[in-house]
Parts: structure tokens; C-alpha cells; sequence
């Protein structure tokens, strides 16, 4: 009897001490790690404008005027700037005070957010790759940037 009232006590403790850790987080760390992903992709940004220059400057050099890769370097600045859009896009669209729903929403909207914001840097990091290796076979030495270490998420 003395064994079973100290089970009943130990199950009672862990039922109220697991009933307060929550497992999933709250809207707010949702938010915070979207809004630190944001101000990363911002400053890889940088990187993919200076990339984009160089390349335009490299387009109309004579060196690129000679090459067949002309197509290759337009098709990478379209990219480029189809990449700098989608951040402009998702800025514009993201709505940083969700307010007037209730938790749950809350935090299906920031977790949506993060889905896509995370798309937005995987293509920062895959269109600043491919534009660094090109512009070092033309030996136009690209800039460090975050982009050139992939995220630790």
C-alpha cells in the first residue's frame, strides 16, 4: 500500500512537470528565428547584387563577347535577379504584427513564413554559388558573405 501511494505521488509529479514543457514552440521563437533568417538573407543579398554587377560587367567585357558562355552568363543574372524578387516578394508580403488571431494561427502563419523564407536563402545560397564559381573561371574574384557557410538549422 505504502508502495503504490509513492507510484500515485511519482505519476502525479511527471504528469504536471511534463504538462508544463511545452514541445512545440511558441509563436514568438517562430517569429524571432524568422526575423533572424530574414536579416541573414539580407545580408547575403548584398552578395548576390555585387555578384549580379559583376557579371553584367563581365557580359559586356571582351572577354565574355568572345565566349559562348554569354548565354550561360545572362541566364545567371536572370536568376540573380529572379532571387533578389523573391526577397523583395516575401518582405512585402510578410506581415511582422499578426495580430487578432489566436495562437494557434499565430503560429502557423510564422511557421509558414519560415518554410518560405528558408526558400528564398536556399536559392540565395544555390544562385551565389553557381555565380561565384563562374565568375572565378573568369577569374573575377567573388566576395565572403555567410552564404559561403551553409546555415547550422
Amino acid at each position: 500500500m505504502k508502495n503504490l501511494k509513492k507510484h500515485w505521488y511519482y505519476l502525479i509529479i511527471s504528469i504536471v512537470f511534463f504538462a508544463g514543457c511545452k514541445t512545440e514552440p511558441d509563436a514568438q521563437a517562430v517569429r524571432k528565428e524568422v526575423l533572424n533568417i530574414h536579416d541573414k538573407v539580407m545580408v547575403d543579398g548584398e552578395k548576390v547584387i555585387k555578384n549580379k554587377m559583376k557579371l553584367d560587367t563581365l557580359l559586356i567585357s571582351e572577354k565574355a563577347k568572345s565566349s559562348p558562355d554569354t548565354t550561360k552568363i545572362s541566364q545567371l543574372i536572370e536568376k540573380l535577379n529572379k532571387a533578389d524578387e523573391n526577397m523583395m516578394d516575401w518582405m512585402h508580403f510578410f506581415k511582422d504584427d499578426f495580430k487578432g488571431k489566436n495562437e494557434q494561427e499565430t503560429l502557423n502563419y510564422y511557421k509558414t513564413q519560415m518554410i518560405k523564407i528558408r526558400e528564398v536563402e536556399d536559392e540565395y545560397i544555390k544562385v551565389t554559388r553557381t555565380s561565384d564559381s563562374l565568375l572565378k573561371s573568369y577569374q573575377v574574384v567573388p566576395i565572403q558573405s555567410s552564404l559561403d557557410n551553409p546555415r547550422n538549422h
